[in-house]
């Protein structure tokens, strides 16, 4: 089963000034979904479990020079769970 998908961004609320910043964490959680339509098990995804890989990209995108968005707020990275909106 192959999966496809495309990653917006509306031109007129973008700029030089955010396009990277916005645009790769999106990417990233955008390929996500694409690559990883299931979890191995074959369950569906679920932000708690793809929370920490993101967090993981955006971090190596921050390392590297580009002024990634947060991904959530710092609070809700601090408490895993609490700002699930299933827990």
């Amino acid at each position: 089963e192959e999966s496809t998908g495309e990653q917006l961004l509306w031109s007129e609320q973008s700029g030089p000034q955010n396009v990277d910043p916005i645009v790769w964490p999106r990417a990233a959680s955008s390929a996500e979904i694409f690559w990883s339509a299931k979890q191995p098990t074959g369950a569906p995804l679920n932000v708690t479990e793809a929370l920490p890989r993101l967090h993981d990209v955006r971090y190596r995108m921050v390392q590297r020079g580009i002024n990634a968005i947060p991904l959530q707020p710092q609070w809700c990275a601090l408490r895993p769970d609490a700002c699930d909106l299933y827990a």
